[in-house]
């Protein structure tokens, strides 16, 4: 049985409980979906005008591209969604809708593109021009010469960035993002906020539920990340992750028998190496190199399992033997580069977006401890640890990003009635259960829910103990009992 309700009318002056003024929110005019990279068949696609900054209204506007998959059974309401990573919440409800069929035959499930990425004021930083001479310098910035080019090239990137962000840059963070999703709350008819957020997507409501407690209506936060953390803890966080994947990877290559060498000791020697020579010594790839940079790029696959770790050992082997053009192609597909653009992202799989949100909420290091930083990072991982234009981008960029940063974007402390749900793989080492357990304990209401498995996100792929939890209180309003657990599916 589902439970009704609450709704306002479409169009309105919704009161804001936080500051005590009156949001507008016109209904949005949904319409067909047009040049999207997948498929759009039964949704709709609209835009919501917001302000540029809600300190100053007269700044201008900023148009959010927006996403609706209308509910297929007994509606209950709106379910906003944001999956975290490089923002385009429009294309990746597009891709994924079908997953959460469940759900949709309650609510319209809805989503967005925080400012700076997808349709919604991207960061393109130029037409990619910035991003390739980038990824044509040398990581690392412990040797003097490459710190130089190094930090010029991502200067000169983020200069590209500013030029073309329309004025975004200083309101791109998550106090603003989470303002536009409560603009979006109203447009769509909402009393309260129903929200399911992923990752990065976690610390959105949170924040969201700081800034706005009393119209939190029924939240999960998924694979929770703390938003207390500072770029730098952010960054090698992500490194054990990818030093492990990597590390899965040569046991794999080795078990099955590996062209690369005869155990994994003698297998990381070899990639070890090629990514050094590709440091004095590119491969030559038509008009372009394949350089170390690009090499480690290209590695960043083995994260992505055992499905593509055939395909990585077979390029990889092709580049020790001189031949770049098979790994080159494999950095092009994890960067989204297409013709010397990179439409997707505006640059790399990190994204402009990710850039831009955490050097404006997160503390930054200092220009003069990146070779200190990066001595930590090489400890956790030889390759991943070397500060590139993909690994541990966030830590150059940021040192140097020419905004202030603004706290509210990383302050959760949700005083509100209603309940959260944070949910935790325990083997997740992208969102470790002691970082979901912190943001857990920020929102003082919430409720930590724990999965046995591996999984970055455990909705709805973890199996029917997680997707009854979840879908018990989406749509029923059934709070999990403290200390839930869920076994691995």
């Amino acid at each position: 049985m589902v439970a009704t309700l609450g709704l306002l009318p479409a169009t309105g002056a919704i009161a804001d409980t936080t500051t005590g003024t009156a949001a507008t929110a016109p209904a949005i005019s949904w319409g067909a979906c047009t040049g999207l990279p997948v498929s759009t068949a039964g949704l709709e696609c609209g835009k919501l005008t917001v302000p540029l900054d809600y300190g100053n209204p007269s700044a201008g506007t900023v148009d959010v591209a927006a996403i609706r998959a209308k509910a297929t059974g007994t509606r209950i309401g709106s379910l906003v969604m944001n999956f975290g990573g490089g923002g385009n919440g429009v294309i990746n409800l597009a891709a994924s809708h079908q997953k959460y069929a469940a759900l949709r035959e309650n609510y319209d499930l809805v989503s967005f593109d925080p400012r700076g990425s997808g349709g919604t004021s991207p960061l393109t930083c130029g037409s990619g021009a910035a991003a390739d001479r980038l990824f044509a310098v040398n990581p690392g910035v412990r040797n003097p010469d490459d710190r130089k080019a190094f930090l010029q090239a991502t200067a000169d990137f983020i200069r590209a960035c500013e030029k073309g962000a329309g004025g975004i840059l200083p309101h791109a963070g998550m106090g603003d993002t989470a303002r536009d999703m409560d603009r979006l709350r109203a447009a769509l008819g909402e009393n309260k906020l129903n929200y399911y957020g992923m990752s990065l997507g976690s610390v959105l409501g949170g924040v969201y539920a700081t800034l706005h407690p009393q119209r939190v209506g029924r939240m999960v936060l998924d694979a929770g990340l703390n938003p207390r953390q500072s770029v730098v803890e952010v960054v090698k966080q992500i490194t054990r992750t990818s030093q492990l994947a990597y590390e899965r990877f040569l046991t794999w290559c080795v078990k099955k028998g590996c062209d690369l060498g005869k155990d994994t000791k003698e297998v990381n020697s070899a990639i070890e190496g090629l990514v050094e020579r590709l440091k004095s010594k590119p491969l030559k790839v038509g008009d372009r190199h394949l350089g170390a940079s690009l090499a480690i790029t290209a590695l960043q696959v083995a994260g992505a399992g055992e499905p593509y770790w055939q395909e990585l050992e077979a390029r990889l082997a092709q580049a020790i033997k001189g031949d770049g053009d098979p790994l080159l192609k494999l950095a092009d597909a994890i960067t989204g580069r297409q013709d010397g653009t990179y439409p997707l992202y505006g640059t790399f799989g990190s994204s402009p977006y990710s850039s831009a949100v955490y050097c404006r909420d997160r503390e930054r290091p200092a220009v003069r401890d990146l070779p200190r930083i990066e001595g930590e990072l090489t400890r956790i991982s030889p390759i991943f640890g070397q500060l590139s234009p993909m690994t541990g981008f966030l830590i150059p960029s940021c040192a140097q990003w020419p905004v202030p940063i603004d706290p509210e974007g990383r302050t959760v402390r949700h005083t509100g009635p209603a309940p959260i749900v944070v949910i935790s793989s325990e083997k997740d080492t992208a969102a470790p259960t002691k970082e979901a357990a912190n943001l857990t304990r920020q929102l003082t209401n919430g409720v930590l829910v724990t999965y046995g498995g591996d999984l970055h996100g455990a909705y709805p792929a973890g199996g029917p103990c997680i997707t009854g939890v979840v879908q018990d209180y989406v749509v029923n309003g059934k709070v999990p009992a403290k200390g839930t657990s869920c076994p691995a599916a």
